[in-house]
């Protein structure tokens, strides 16, 4: 991000003079974007128009605005420690204390901080001991600094993650001599690579805006240290302090999709703000600073109304915000994103409704979509300019899915496979994970049996397709030895949760075994232990948990299978110390990313009439019954709820996943058009509902007078049976009551009867698809 900046001129009587004022630095098939995740960091150069950097107050308010960026900052304090550590304040710890150093390492350049200040002499430094017991405290104060409006505190801190257990730093700030404070920075909260490197920060002051502050720097306990007695062993490094403040420019230019942090600059003391931001997001703000984006190319105003008790004042920058997008870069997203475990691609649900989302990144304008195995003629593609389409699968298994993307600066690809079925085991493995657990040294073994306090391992899984019923989940279990009875009858325990904020939430089910109950590998083959539940419904993204494995100890080994670590796609999480956390957070950047081999058991919930696609049910004024072909996987519940007295579904269940329903309607009174009744049917996981419209123009089904669309026979057959087809007929499949197809076959147009070889077909329920020019029609056969 740039902006243009005008001269720009700062004298110490105006620092001194003049005070300042609070500051504060982002159905049916159309649906939200998908949110991406870049926020480059915004670089500006730009015309300064008048500084305004200390407001002066006024007895009425006058609007003005401008933005956080590197373009609008002006620099009123900095702190490299190069020349010393003159009016700083220091409190050491008994065997350590604050120093400064040259940081450097023969091994790794990145350590300097040359890097960054080609000038470097000397950073501010301090290191632990490695003696847990001359763990302390040790502080580093600044002496006092005035704050202007919209204040920005940025810096550098070097050290590495992997010592948080044993040490911290925090920053805080305090505008009375630390009798309050307030922090705003832990090195807790970084994130990123682990091990020792240089990290930016950048915090705001703009609430001490014209007060007089003071900054701390404390080296205090890590993680483990719940008594707070000190740090140690681990080691920061501080340099390249600075506090800005924000001058006005003239216009602003960014990338879409960067955020732009406004800031209010307007005198008087105003204490309403009301922004503008047409083509952006959000479009306005009452925020004093807000943050905005923008997601397509274009020159944009904002506009600024501030008030208070005196009145109010209106500023207006046009074409203030300069946007320029670059090329897309395609991605899909699935409708869910655990797999199939029998091919390890995401699993979909077939038949019905699910939804495909652009994941893309530089906001595309168009969409091409591609889809195999939805158009009921075999091999046909269907495609979609949606940006986010529903389909419904009419074939099984692998199916591929193309996107092209595109902008005014160019355009993009991407493919994904999906297996198509209604019920299975699911993984979050991919194509290529091997089987593997992680050696902790003489702390145990990751997941399983450990020293370091990590008490319970929970994979996550997305949200499904169509709603499902899990039936429970299997865990491939490495090692399950224990010498001491206690350890032996040890309840390992699978638990299925709920998904609060990304992390385990409300415990819906369980199952236990006994340690030595457990199954462990035969060979070098893993043969996984079943934990059943009561079939829960879950409709939403999802974990399983695996605890109550026993702690570490000389003689007991338990331990189940992961995914070799990888550098993408983590799923496997860890409640360490009581709290949970994201295994890739823990582990050393790089390949530290895994998923566990826990396989929960589901069906998705398929209902659906026959053909899908079949026209709204009306029927005529006189009583009648009409015949209604309807399809569920997991059957359905009788009775059939109605919404009216005059419409209902008499009969039983065939107990077959293909059901024709009988839907008997009363005569339409005199006097009434039209009347609507709503069939809601339920196969316990969700529901579907069937709209039953009576009018005096519709054919009843007494009147109504059709020829058989296709008809096999015989309907019992032993090892072959002969298809009658319609006119333009032009295939015939066959699936199980699966939902498997196990036969295929084009049919000239003027065939009028087809022979199946069905000989090799188990015995069972099978359905024959007719698919025609302009409908499908589906027929049921039994082989004995």
């Amino acid at each position: 991000m740039k902006s243009f900046i005008s001269s720009l001129i700062l004298t110490a009587a105006l620092w001194v003079s003049i005070p300042m004022s609070a500051q504060r630095p982002m159905n049916e098939r159309v649906h939200d974007k998908v949110a991406t995740k870049e926020a480059p960091r915004i670089q500006f150069v730009g015309k300064k128009q008048g500084p305004n950097l200390f407001q002066s107050a006024a007895a009425s308010v006058t609007a003005d605005f401008s933005c956080q960026s590197a373009g609008s900052a002006v620099t009123v304090w900095e702190e490299d420690f190069d020349d010393g550590t003159d009016g700083w304040t220091f409190t050491n710890a008994e065997d350590f204390s604050w120093t400064v150093k040259k940081i450097t390492s023969t091994t790794d350049p990145s350590r300097d901080f040359s890097t960054y200040d080609p000038d470097d002499v000397q950073s501010l430094y301090i290191e632990g001991p490695y003696q847990s017991f001359k763990r302390g405290i040790a502080m580093a104060t600044s002496g006092q600094i005035d704050v202007p409006a919209n204040a920005m505190l940025k810096g550098y801190i070097g050290f590495t993650q992997n010592m948080d257990d044993y040490c911290r730093l925090q920053i805080s700030v305090s505008a009375d001599a630390f009798e309050t404070s307030e922090i705003l920075w832990n090195s807790v909260d970084e994130d990123g690579e682990k091990p020792w490197r240089w990290h930016e920060f950048s915090v705001s002051l703009e609430k001490y805006s014209g007060q007089k502050i003071q900054i701390r720097f404390t080296y205090g306990p890590g993680k483990n240290d719940s008594f707070g007695t000190g740090g140690y062993m681990g080691d920061f490094a501080i340099d390249g302090l600075k506090i800005t403040g924000v001058s006005t420019v003239e216009q602003v230019e960014a990338a879409t999709g960067e955020v732009i942090a406004f800031a209010d600059m307007s005198s008087g003391s105003p204490t309403a703000w009301q922004w503008s931001f047409p083509g952006g997001t959000p479009s306005t703000s009452t925020d004093q600073n807000p943050r905005v984006f923008y997601t397509r190319d274009g020159v944009y105003d904002v506009t600024l109304t501030v008030s208070n008790a005196d009145g109010s004042d209106t500023k207006t920058r046009t074409g203030f915000v300069k946007v320029t997008g670059s090329a897309p870069l395609a991605q899909i997203l699935p409708p869910a994103t655990f797999r199939f475990s029998e091919t390890r691609l995401p699993m979909v649900a077939p038949l019905v409704g699910v939804q495909y989302r652009d994941n893309s990144t530089n906001y595309p304008t168009s969409w091409e979509w591609t889809f195999d195995g939805v158009d009921p003629e075999p091999y046909a593609r269907v495609t979609s300019h949606e940006e986010n389409p529903i389909v419904g699968y009419s074939y099984m298994h692998k199916q591929g899915v193309s996107l092209r993307v595109e902008n005014e600066h160019g355009e993009s690809n991407d493919t994904v496979e999906v297996s198509v079925e209604y019920s299975g085991l699911i993984t979050n493995l991919e194509p290529g994970d091997r089987a593997a657990t992680f050696d902790l040294e003489d702390r145990g073994t990751f997941p399983g049996t450990n020293k370091l306090n990590i008490t319970a391992y929970a994979e996550k899984f997305s949200k499904p397709s169509r709603p499902i019923l899990v039936f429970g989940a299997y865990v491939y279990f490495v090692s399950a030895s224990a010498a001491s009875i206690t350890d032996q009858i040890a309840d390992v325990g699978v638990h299925l949760y709920t998904s609060e904020n990304g992390l385990p939430g409300k415990k819906l089910d369980s199952m236990w075994w006994r340690v030595f109950e457990l199954e462990t590998p035969s060979g070098s083959s893993l043969t996984a232990t079943e934990f059943e539940f009561d079939p829960t419904v879950i409709d939403d993204e999802f974990f399983i948990v695996v605890d109550g494995i026993p702690e570490k100890n000389d003689s007991v080994d338990v331990s189940f299978a992961m995914a070799d670590f990888r550098d993408h796609g983590n799923t496997a999480y860890m409640l360490k110390d009581g709290e949970w956390r994201d295994v890739s957070t823990y582990f050393p950047a790089g390949a530290n990313h895994t998923s566990y081999m826990i396989m929960p058991s589901i069906v998705h919930s398929v209902m659906s009439p026959m053909p899908v696609d079949r026209e709204p049910l009306v029927v005529g004024k006189a009583a009648g019954t009409v015949k209604y072909p309807f399809y569920s996987i997991y059957g359905y519940e009788t009775p059939i709820r109605s919404d009216a007295e005059w419409c209902r579904v008499v009969g039983k269940p065939n107990g077959l996943t293909l059901d024709t329903l009988q839907i008997s309607y009363d005569r339409l009174p005199d006097g009434i058009e039209e009347r609507v009744a709503t069939l809601t049917v339920s196969d316990s996981i969700s529901t579907y509902d069937i709209k039953v419209t009576q009018n005096v123009n519709g054919v009843s089904s007494i009147e109504k007078v059709t020829e058989e669309k296709a008809s096999i026979y015989p309907s019992v057959f032993n090892s072959e049976f002969i298809v009658r087809v319609p006119e333009n007929t032009r295939s015939i499949s066959v699936l199980d009551e699966g939902g498997r197809e196990v036969y295929r076959q084009h049919v000239d147009s003027q065939a009028r009867l087809v022979t199946v070889d069905a000989s090799a077909w188990a015995p069972g329920t099978y359905f024959i698809r007719v698919v025609g020019k302009h409908e499908i029609t589906v027929v049921k056969g039994v082989k004995r």
